[in-house]
């Protein structure tokens, strides 16, 4: 970006407007509303047991899930001493998605100026963007897509300023990008595949160089664009091997998307999709229509001016289609939820490219016009989404008291019932399912949880342990994986004879108090 971009207030003034606004909504739906997301909780609850667990280590960030939201959550986390809810009510994660989303909304804007596009309109794209009420609301409530959007959409803005000047700069952007991608979400390994097919695509468009020199330029540009990606990749797998034990654990544990896949082939609308090709497709077409209003546009106006078969346009494509690509992949496989916000990229990945785009278009005006118009349209599709169960059932449980809002509730009377009776001794449980527990207790310290070098000893006897008490969850669907209830399957529902119940919360978990061997009569 060029030093005029730089300097200008403007992109400060975006970035400030929208932090703002995401902070105190997220502050509203996670503190006073009281919803957050279980995977947004489960974030931060991985770096709360780095610092505050009874054995604090860097390796309790876990395995499983990428561990770049984790590790910056570690810093407001820092002041949870002195405020709670940055870990009970999941503030730490609200500031770094409102923090991203700001930070997207900044980058918009600096891209437009940077390909010629005037304040006004620069402001207005980035603003209607940022607000769209489906992308604000990833903003606002915890989750890594926030985060993650903003590393694709740095990879398609400065791949866009490269393609337009020809300089190394902007690649080593996109390399470090899609290295810090991988260490948000896993869609980077088919997003990673879309940025190289897309350099590949540009470079070989050059009809002037040979066929060798072409060839070349694309290794040499290959190699920079992946190897931080790559580097990241391979460390990712040693760290699992050196710790857990096994290099792939984080895509073969229980805890990871496809040690759940079982669960997922049990429901009737993703079991026909398994090994059906077509209706695998029409599903995920579906799916991202909701949010290709501007992408059709774009490909509207390239087919008015005559410019659909240009090389910059299998750019675009490259780039959108590569991580719904991931998506059928394990829809075919029953290896996905396929939640609706997996789908949502090509709306952030259009929004960066529209500067380019706009620069390009012969009806400049009225392109611009209509792509205006199609921002606002996208808002009322997305809004009108959200509300819909059938297609956006996390979306809609945010804003509704249904049963994860009650699940939630119960697990703060938990909370509150240790607090208060048992703030002195110990409770075992798979912090997997009773993290929001955890974090909520007034002395986290007294939990046994999965990252403590005990837990699996004391799970094995938990009788024979250090533990007072067990805490487990209804094993219902995902809850059923927990480690309680895998290993004591009648624990929930029966009990056992070294166990007896104290207290059960609302149908969704139970606290028993452990019998010692020296208390049997």
């Amino acid at each position: 970006m060029n030093e005029q971009t730089h300097s200008s207030r403007w992109p400060r003034f975006v970035f400030l407007l929208v932090f703002v606004l995401e902070l105190g909504t997220g502050y509203y739906l996670a503190h006073i509303y009281g919803f957050m997301s279980g995977d947004a909780s489960s974030r931060v609850a991985n770096a709360f047991y780095v610092l505050y667990s009874r054995h604090p280590a860097l390796a309790n960030i876990g395995f499983v899930w990428n561990p770049l939201p984790s590790l910056l959550e570690l810093i407001p986390l820092a002041l949870y001493p002195i405020y709670k809810p940055l870990a009970s009510s999941g503030l730490a994660a609200v500031l770094l998605t409102s923090f991203f989303s700001a930070w997207s909304a900044s980058l918009l804007m600096r891209a437009g100026l940077s390909f010629g596009l005037r304040k006004s309109v620069s402001l207005l794209f980035a603003l209607l963007y940022a607000l769209n009420p489906y992308i604000f609301y990833y903003g606002a409530n915890g989750l890594t897509e926030a985060v993650f959007i903003s590393f694709v959409q740095l990879c398609v803005v400065y791949m866009l300023l490269w393609m337009s000047k020809a300089e190394v700069r902007p690649l080593l952007i996109v390399a470090f990008a899609l290295a810090l991608a991988f260490w948000t979400r896993y869609e980077t390994v088919t997003f990673g595949m879309g940025v190289a097919l897309a350099a590949g695509l540009w470079i070989w468009r050059r009809s002037e160089e040979s066929r060798r020199e072409r060839w070349h330029e694309t290794e040499g540009t290959w190699t920079m664009l992946l190897a931080p990606v790559v580097f990241s990749g391979l460390i990712w797998i040693f760290f699992n091997y050196t710790i857990m034990g096994d290099p792939l654990y984080f895509l073969t544990s229980s805890y990871s998307n496809l040690g759940q896949a079982e669960l997922i082939k049990s429901n009737p609308v993703f079991a026909k999709l398994a090994g059906n090709p077509w209706e695998t497709a029409k599903f995920v077409g579906h799916r991202l229509s909701y949010f290709s209003m501007p992408l059709a546009i774009i490909v509207l106006f390239r087919a008015i001016e005559r410019r659909l078969f240009r090389v910059d346009m299998a750019v675009l494509l490259a780039l959108i289609l590569s991580i719904p690509a991931m998506q059928y992949g394990l829809l075919l496989k029953g290896g996905s939820a396929a939640w609706i916000r997996y789908y949502l990229y090509p709306f952030p990945i259009a929004a960066a490219w529209i500067p380019y785009e706009i620069g390009q278009m012969k009806l400049r005006r009225t392109g611009t016009f209509v792509l205006i118009l199609g921002f606002l349209a996208s808002a009322g599709v997305m809004g009108l989404m959200m509300n819909d169960p059938k297609v956006a059932s996390d979306e809609y449980e945010a804003f509704h008291h249904n049963k994860l809002y009650a699940e939630q509730q119960a697990g703060r009377s938990v909370s509150a019932y240790i607090n208060e009776r048992h703030s002195d001794q110990l409770v075992l449980t798979d912090s997997f399912s009773s993290f929001r527990i955890v974090m909520d207790s007034d002395h986290p310290k007294r939990f046994i949880v999965t990252s403590d070098p005990d837990f699996a000893r004391s799970l094995e006897d938990p009788a024979g342990s250090k533990a007072d008490y067990v805490l487990l969850p209804n094993p219902q669907a995902v809850l059923s994986l927990d480690a309680l209830n895998q290993k004591y399957p009648q624990l929930y529902a029966d009990g056992a004879d070294w166990a007896e119940l104290e207290q059960e919360f609302g149908g969704y978990w139970k606290l028993y108090r452990i019998v010692k061997p020296h208390t049997v009569q």
